[in-house]
């Protein structure tokens, strides 16, 4: 009998897996489509999405499911942890000393921001924010200073792509809502080097993000930026200093990720 249920528990993990593997190969898809590839009935396929779904590992469209958010934090982090994230640690600790913000080093993934690691500053504001988002699929890329960095070095069929997912609703009063606004200040991001993002995502929150670039092709891996307070990042430490010292951290980022690669 305990035999028995151990197989049974295997069967379901297997078809669990099934699932999941659909998922992945196939994108969003209903149901009625799982049920077909997967050939259990869609009451079975219900039932196993609804736990899955309880655990984040499948979020739902509509009626349509997708892989969910849960799988981030294993699948991004095992991949990054190796190149990006141990390029960027000891960087961006100097960077939340140097700029006393809240530091963040973020990837985009499913055309969302996921932060990968963050450090805080002695001046650092919204911590237990923070600290509840980290790991989680939590920003809309368009209304923040690292996601308009990364869209800005995004291939152009992909930004629509994002745009015509996600949308570009509005968090604050200030945040760009038009996307030919919001690709006009993409290009001045590629021109200049760096994002700002003056009270977009919330109010009285300014910050600065620049994109962490792959030498030899451009592309880009994810991004770091800094937050403070607006009322104390006015003026110069606004549009000079705080951009000054996150596009060197990014800068000395991408060195260190070369360097890695080449077994510097």
């Amino acid at each position: 009998m305990a035999r028995d249920a151990e197989k049974r528990t295997i069967q379901s993990v297997d078809r669990g897996c099934e699932l999941l593997e659909s998922l992945r190969r196939n994108g969003p898809s209903t149901i009625s489509e799982l049920a077909a590839d997967s050939e259990l009935s869609a009451g079975s396929v219900h039932t196993y999405l609804s736990t899955l779904r309880d655990h984040g590992f499948v979020d739902k469209d509509g009626t349509e499911y997708r892989l969910g958010s849960m799988f981030i934090p294993f699948g991004v982090r095992a991949r990054n942890r190796s190149t990006l994230y141990a390029a960027s640690k000891t960087i961006i600790q100097e960077l939340a000393l140097e700029t006393g913000g809240c530091v963040h080093l973020m990837a985009e993934y499913d055309g969302r921001l996921l932060i990968l690691e963050e450090v805080y500053g002695e001046d650092a504001i919204g911590k237990d924010f923070h600290i509840e988002k980290r790991g989680r699929l939590q920003r809309h890329v368009h209304c923040t200073a690292g996601g308009k960095a990364i869209l800005a070095h995004l291939p152009e069929s992909r930004v629509h792509e994002i745009l015509d997912d996600h949308g570009l609703p509005s968090r604050t009063s200030r945040t760009i809502t038009d996307r030919e606004r919001l690709l006009e200040e993409l290009e001045t991001v590629r021109d200049r080097g760096y994002a700002r993002n003056d009270q977009e995502h919330m109010p009285g929150i300014r910050a600065v993000g620049a994109p962490i670039l792959h030498d030899e092709d451009g592309t880009v891996l994810g991004t770091v930026s800094v937050s403070g307070s607006a009322a104390s990042w006015t003026g110069d430490r606004f549009e000079r200093t705080i951009p000054a010292a996150v596009t060197e951290a990014a800068n000395d980022i991408e060195i260190r990720i070369h360097s890695q690669e080449r077994g510097v």
